[in-house]
C-alpha cells in the first residue's frame, strides 16, 4: 500500500495534475469561468455542474457529464469559489485546500469561498494513488498539495493571456496581484472576473509554472477558517441537519453482542407506539422507522427481539489480555531486523523490558453517525458526513442495484471522525441503503452515542513488550518490540492466513502497516515483530495516530526507564542518540527550550517524548504533578512541530492542540471493557473524555523546515501519553505500562 500511495504521489509531482487529470474551461453565462477537473470513471453532483449549459470552449459530451466535476469558479464580481474534495471534519480541509489554489492563483483570498466537492474521480486523493476519496492518514495536504497548486497556476496563467491578448502585449510583461492582471508599462489592471470568459477560449498550458516558496503571500500566513462565520453562528449544516419532505426516522435495535441475528422478533409493542410506521429486520439488526426520532426510540424500547447468537462474538477483554500476553512470549512476522538483537543481548550488561496494555477505546465523535437517504427506484441521494465518500458510494449503489451514476451523494460537514467515518464496509450508509431500499421512502438513519459505542469499530486492543540491551556505559545496544494486536491495515499478513498462503509473495509488511517501525535512535540492533490477530466478530478500526498510540508509548516510557537508570537526563539521553535524525532532534530541542526543560516550579515533574511519521516530526513536553493520595494535575503540555511547511501555522496548531485533548481523553479514561461479548460502555457518562477544568495550558512551537507538508492531524497524538507518564514517573518513581489511568487510581484533578 505505501508503495502504491507514493507512486501516486510521484506521478502527481511530476506533472502537477496527473496524466488522467485535465482542466475543461467553460465561460459561465454572463461572464465568469468554471473550471473543471476531469478524468477517470465517476459521476459528477448536478448541482454543481447546472451552469454547464452555458456557452463553452468545448461543449461537453455526454460521457464528459460524468466525468468532469466543477472544481474551481470564478465569477464577475471577482470572487472565487473552489470546491474541496476532502472531508470537513474540523481539521480545516476547507480553508486549507483553497489556500494552495488561491496561493498559485494570486486571487484575493477575501473573495475566496469553498464547498465540498460532489463524490466524482476528479476528486480522489492523490495520495490514495488517485483511486477514491479518503480522508484519513493524515493525507489531506500531503495528497492534494500538487494538483491544487497546479490547477491554480494553469488558471492564473490562462487569465494573463487573457488580458495579454486583449492589451496586444506580451503575457511576459504582466504580473498577478490579489485577483489582478496588471500592466505596469500602461498603468491598466483588470480584475480575474472581468477576464474569466475570455480566459475559457485561452489555451490550457502544459506545464504551468508553479510560485517558489519565496513567493507565497498565502501559504505559510495564517489566515480565518472560511468556515468559521457559519460555524459559529449555527448556519453550517452538518449531516444531522438535513431534513427533507416526508422523511422517516430510523434507528436499529442491534444484538448485545458481534454477530448476533434476529431469531424472533415481536413488532407488536413497537407499532403501538405512536408514530412509528414500520419494524424491518436487517442483516445485524431490526429497524425501527417512525415520524421522528422520539416514537423511533420509544418504538425501539417496546420492541422485543430473541437473538441467534450461535456466531456471535464473546470476546472478553480479561480473557483476551491473558491470550495475548501469552503470545508476547512467541516471536511473531518480523517487519525490522537490523543488525543482531540476539548477540546483542548476549553481550549486555542488562536487558531491560516492560509489557504494555492497552484495552479497546471508542471513537465517540461529537456528532452521532447519521445518514440521509432519498431512494426513487431508479436514481438515489445520499447526504452524511463521511471520510469514505468513494467506497460509501459503490456499497449504497451495489445494494440498491444502482450504477454509482445513479446517486447524487452529498458529502456533509461531520462533527469529528478521528477515522470512525472512515470505514472501508461503509457501516452506516449500507444500513442505511438497505433500509431504503424497502421502505423506498425517504429516511434519516441514526445511530445515537449509545449505538456506536456498544455496537460500532473501535481502535483495537493491544499489547506490546520493549526490551532494552544496555552495555557498561549505560548505552543502549539493542532494542526489541514485539505487539500482539489487530491491525487494521496489514490484514493480508494475519498469521492465520499466512499459513494457508506459504506459497503466496505478499508485499513487504511495511508497505501494509500502520504499526510503528521508526524507531528513530541511533541503536544498531534493532528487532520488530508482530502478531497480528483477525477477529471478525469484534469490529477494530483505525483511530486517530492509529498503532503509533500504543508502540509510541511503550518506547518512549522505556526509554526514560532506561535513561533514569542509567542516571542520566531523559532529554539529554534522547538527544544523543538522535545524531542521525536530525529532524527529530530539532523538534526534541525545541520543545525542551519552550518548556525550560529541568526548571520546572516547585511540586511539577516533567515528561518527554518524540517521533516522526506522516511526514512530520513532534516531540512534546507534559508538566504535571501527583500528590500522595494520588490526584493528578496536568498543568501544560509544550509541542513542537516541523511539518514542513505549514500551509496555514494557525490551523497547524489547533490542530495539535485538539490532539493533546484527544489524546489526553484517551491516556486518562479512554476503555472499552467487554464482558462475555458485551461492551460496558454506553456514552460520556462512562466513556468520559477531558472536561474543561481538566485541560491543561498549551503552547506549540512550529520548527519551520519548508519543504513539502507534512501531515499534522494525527501528529499531536502519541507522544502525550508517554510524556505525561514519564512526568508521573519523575515525580512518583512508579513506570506506568497499562492504560487508561482511571484504572490506576489516579484521580484526575
Amino acid at each position: 500500500m505505501k508503495k502504491i500511495l507514493e507512486r501516486g504521489i510521484a506521478t502527481s509531482n511530476a506533472n502537477g495534475l496527473n496524466r488522467r487529470q485535465f482542466l475543461r474551461l467553460t465561460a459561465l453565462a454572463g461572464g465568469g469561468l468554471l473550471v473543471a477537473c476531469g478524468g477517470g470513471s465517476g459521476s459528477s453532483d448536478t448541482d454543481t455542474n447546472r451552469d454547464n449549459d452555458t456557452p463553452a470552449t468545448s461543449p461537453p459530451t455526454a460521457t464528459d457529464t460524468y466525468q468532469i466535476g466543477e472544481f474551481l469558479r470564478i465569477d464577475t464580481d471577482n470572487s472565487v469559489t473552489v470546491l474541496v474534495g476532502a472531508a470537513e471534519i474540523g481539521q480545516g480541509a476547507l480553508t486549507a485546500l483553497p489556500m494552495l489554489v488561491a496561493e498559485e492563483l494570486d486571487a484575493d483570498w477575501s473573495r475566496v469561498s469553498s464547498a465540498l466537492s460532489p463524490v466524482a474521480a476528479n476528486f480522489n486523493n492523490p495520495y490514495f494513488a488517485g483511486l477514491l476519496q479518503f480522508t484519513v492518514a493524515s493525507s489531506v495536504v500531503r495528497g492534494y498539495f500538487d494538483g491544487q497548486r497546479a490547477v491554480g497556476a494553469t488558471v492564473r496563467q490562462m487569465l494573463v493571456n487573457a488580458a495579454a491578448r486583449r492589451w496586444q502585449v506580451s503575457a511576459s510583461t504582466l504580473r498577478t496581484e490579489s485577483g489582478y492582471v496588471i500592466d505596469d508599462a500602461n498603468g491598466r489592471h483588470a480584475s480575474y472576473g472581468e477576464l474569466a470568459a475570455a480566459a475559457a477560449a485561452e489555451p490550457v498550458p502544459t506545464t504551468p509554472t508553479l510560485k517558489d516558496p519565496s513567493q507565497y503571500r498565502i501559504i505559510g500566513s495564517s489566515r480565518q477558517r472560511l468556515d468559521v462565520v457559519p460555524k459559529t453562528n449555527g448556519s453550517f449544516l452538518y449531516g444531522m441537519d438535513i431534513d427533507i419532505p416526508d422523511m422517516l426516522t430510523a434507528v436499529m435495535l442491534r444484538p448485545p453482542r458481534f454477530g448476533g441475528q434476529p431469531l424472533s422478533v415481536d413488532r407488536q409493542g413497537a407499532l403501538a407506539v405512536p408514530g412509528v410506521v414500520d419494524v424491518i429486520s436487517v442483516p445485524g439488526g431490526v429497524a425501527v422507522l417512525a415520524e421522528d426520532y422520539w416514537a423511533a426510540t420509544k418504538g425501539r424500547q417496546a420492541l422485543q427481539v430473541s437473538w441467534n447468537e450461535v456466531l456471535a462474538g464473546r470476546t472478553d477483554s480479561k480473557a483476551q489480555r491473558n491470550v495475548d500476553g501469552l503470545k508476547l512470549n512467541l516471536p511473531g512476522v518480523p517487519i525490522r531486523n537490523d543488525g543482531s538483537v540476539l548477540l546483542a543481548n548476549a553481550l549486555a550488561r542488562e536487558v531491560i523490558s516492560q509489557d504494555y496494555y492497552f484495552p479497546y477505546q471508542a471513537h465517540a465523535a461529537m456528532e452521532p453517525l447519521n445518514v440521509v437517504i432519498d431512494y426513487r427506484g431508479d436514481s438515489c441521494d445520499i447526504w452524511t458526513g463521511t471520510q469514505s465518500p468513494t467506497l460509501d458510494k459503490t456499497f449504497a449503489a451495489a445494494i440498491l442495484g444502482l450504477l454509482p451514476d445513479q446517486i447524487q451523494f452529498h458529502v456533509m460537514p461531520a462533527g469529528g471522525g478521528f477515522g470512525r467515518r472512515g470505514n472501508p464496509l461503509a457501516d452506516f450508509v449500507r444500513d442505511a441503503a438497505v433500509l431504503a431500499k424497502v421502505v423506498q421512502q425517504p429516511l434519516k438513519l441514526i445511530w445515537s452515542r449509545e449505538d456506536d459505542m456498544k455496537g460500532g469499530f473501535y481502535r483495537p486492543a493491544a499489547m506490546v513488550r520493549v526490551s532494552a540491551g544496555v552495555d557498561a556505559t549505560g548505552d543502549v545496544i539493542s532494542w526489541s518490540h514485539r505487539a500482539v494486536t489487530q491491525d487494521v491495515t496489514a490484514s493480508l499478513y494475519v498469521e492465520e492466513v499466512l499459513d494457508l498462503l506459504q506459497d503466496v509473495e505478499l508485499p513487504p509488511l511495511q508497505d501494509l502497516t500502520d504499526l510503528e517501525t521508526g524507531m528513530p535512535y541511533d541503536i544498531d540492533n534493532v528487532l520488530m515483530d508482530f502478531h497480528l490477530t483477525v477477529k471478525p466478530n469484534m469490529p477494530a478500526l483505525w483511530m486517530r495516530s492509529v498503532n503509533k498510540y500504543t508502540d509510541v508509548f511503550a518506547q518512549e516510557t522505556l526509554i526514560d526507564v532506561v535513561a533514569r537508570r542509567s542516571g542520566a537526563d531523559p532529554y539529554q539521553f534522547r538527544r544523543n542518540m538522535l545524531n542521525d535524525s536530525p529532524r527529530h532532534r530539532a523538534v526534541l530541542d525545541a520543545a525542551a527550550q519552550a518548556a525550560q526543560w529541568g526548571n520546572p516550579p516547585p511540586g511539577r515533574f516533567q515528561g518527554i517524548a518524540v517521533m516522526g511519521h506522516w511526514g512530520s516530526f513532534v516531540a512534546q513536553v507534559v508538566e504535571a504533578s501527583v500528590d500522595d493520595q494520588r490526584n493528578l494535575l496536568i498543568h501544560k503540555v509544550v509541542s513542537a512541530v516541523d511539518c514542513g511547511t505549514a500551509i496555514n501555522p494557525d490551523l497547524v496548531i489547533a490542530q495539535v492542540e485538539s490532539a493533546v485533548v484527544f489524546a489526553l481523553s484517551s491516556v486518562l479514561f479512554g476503555e472499552i471493557e467487554l464482558v462475555d461479548g458485551i461492551v460496558q460502555q454506553n456514552n460520556f457518562d462512562d466513556y468520559p473524555v477531558l472536561r474543561m477544568y481538566q485541560t491543561p495550558s498549551f503552547e506549540t512551537v512550529l520548527v519551520n523546515r519548508g519543504g513539502r507538508p507534512g501531515g499534522v492531524g494525527e501528529l499531536g497524538v502519541p507522544c502525550v501519553g508517554p510524556a505525561l507518564c514519564n512526568a508521573i514517573f519523575a515525580a512518583t518513581g512508579e513506570a506506568i505500562t497499562e492504560l487508561p489511568l482511571k484504572n490506576l487510581d489516579f484521580n484526575i484533578a
